[in-house]
């Protein structure tokens, strides 16, 4: 009986030490980011005002890597988007700022409009999750689900990111599937950082539904070239979205943009930045076209944005950011504009933990028509109340990154 007993606490020892060693690789990382919010929706009548608690961007991820030798190792990451204020972020219909023009609702997309699909709260790998390659001396290749390098070219640069001031409101969007997203399906390679050089590409396939005689696949390509050195930052991107017939793929237009089968939109942007001492000043340029009506550009826009920083003290920073998007299409809609001015205020507890304060304000045009944020950065998100409307948000928070 002891033999037995002796038999028994030697395999548990060593099943739980296998364990630990298969766990050993893994961490666990996050970021808690709640705030109090006062939201206006600033139209031009019946204006309306809600008070609540939001989640900006709160998410919960696992990674791990496993030395093949040789400088290489096989890598994953599992992340997912939490509702930490318990709302699930929900799709949200964003407006593009030409909704009562006559050329729009001609073009065949309705109200110029992009459907946004819902970043799924509390959903296993609801963002960036992948499994990859990389290697010290040729980067890293990975399939899954990812950003789209046109994205985290420049995401580092706006000072607002992740919460009600996000520059998203303004940047980043397309009338079709728009560009500052992040795609399923995808095969990345990340270049390794040559002398403060790097370069990313991504493909996004389009064939994961079947195919008839007659349907086509859509498809996107990512490209970004980024460079670091010392105080300065600099990156340029370009994105191209080719969309297939409705259903045929996974890279197809938005429903409102329908008209879009077989059609494209593409996006360039120019970023920068400048860090001196205690200063901090950053920027952006945009440029985005597409054929969407039979090769006429309904919903593309040309758009900017510069950021300043000053560390008050090593714990405390005032932030102040302005963002335009000038008119939509080619020929351009009269008054689709719209601008948005952030400030806000950092106090760092500790290297993880900073509670903050900002206002943020976003001034639609006569004919403009953005809504301020979206739900799938901020369950604060003030929905479109028209247009000429002007949103404005209050924001009290703390933000935990582990």
């Amino acid at each position: 009986m002891k033999k037995k007993l002796l038999a028994l606490a030697f395999a548990g020892a060593f099943v739980a030490q296998a364990a630990m060693a298969d766990t050993a690789n893994v961490n666990v990382y996050g970021v808690a980011n709640l705030s109090y919010d006062s939201t206006s929706t600033g139209a031009t009548a019946n204006s309306t005002s809600q008070n609540k608690v939001s989640s900006n961007s709160s998410r919960i991820g696992f990674k791990g890597a496993e030395d093949l030798g040789g400088g290489t190792s096989a890598i994953w990451q599992v992340e997912s988007l939490i509702g930490m204020d318990g709302t699930q972020n929900a799709a949200q219909t964003l407006n593009f700022g030409a909704a009562t023009s006559a050329a729009i609702a001609a073009s065949g997309i309705a109200a110029s409009t992009q459907s946004v699909a819902a970043q799924n709260s509390n959903v296993l790998g609801s963002r960036n999750t992948f499994v990859g390659l990389s290697g010290e001396s040729w980067g890293t290749v990975l399939l899954g689900r990812n950003d789209t390098p046109y994205k985290t070219s420049t995401r580092r640069l706006d000072l607002f990111a992740d919460g009600i001031a996000d520059n998203r409101t303004l940047m980043g969007r397309g009338a079709g599937a728009g560009f500052d997203t992040r795609n399923a399906d995808v095969v990345q390679y990340d270049s390794p950082n040559m002398s403060g050089f790097k370069a990313s590409i991504q493909y996004t396939a389009g064939a994961e539904t079947a195919t008839t005689a007659g349907m086509t696949k859509g498809q996107t390509t990512s490209l970004a070239g980024m460079y670091e050195a010392g105080p300065i930052y600099v990156a340029l991107a370009y994105q191209t979205n080719n969309f297939g017939s409705v259903g045929s793929g996974s890279v197809a237009p938005s429903a409102a943009a329908a008209a879009a089968v077989n059609q494209s939109e593409r996006a360039w942007k120019l970023g920068g930045s400048y860090t001196m001492d205690a200063f901090q000043v950053n920027a952006i340029y945009e440029s985005t076209t597409d054929g969407l009506n039979a090769g006429v550009d309904v919903g593309g826009h040309k758009a900017y944005y510069i950021g300043g920083k000053f560390n008050v003290s090593g714990n405390d920073a005032v932030k102040l950011a302005y963002t335009r998007s000038k008119e939509v299409g080619s020929p351009s809609v009269a008054n689709s504009g719209a601008n948005q001015v952030a400030i806000g205020y950092d106090h760092s507890m500790s290297k993880r933990t900073t509670v903050y304060a900002l206002y943020t304000r976003l001034s639609n045009d006569t004919a403009g028509t953005y809504a301020l944020s979206s739900a799938a950065v901020s369950t604060a998100a003030v929905a479109n109340a028209g247009a000429d409307a002007d949103p404005t948000a209050f924001s009290i928070g703390i933000k935990h990154t582990f």
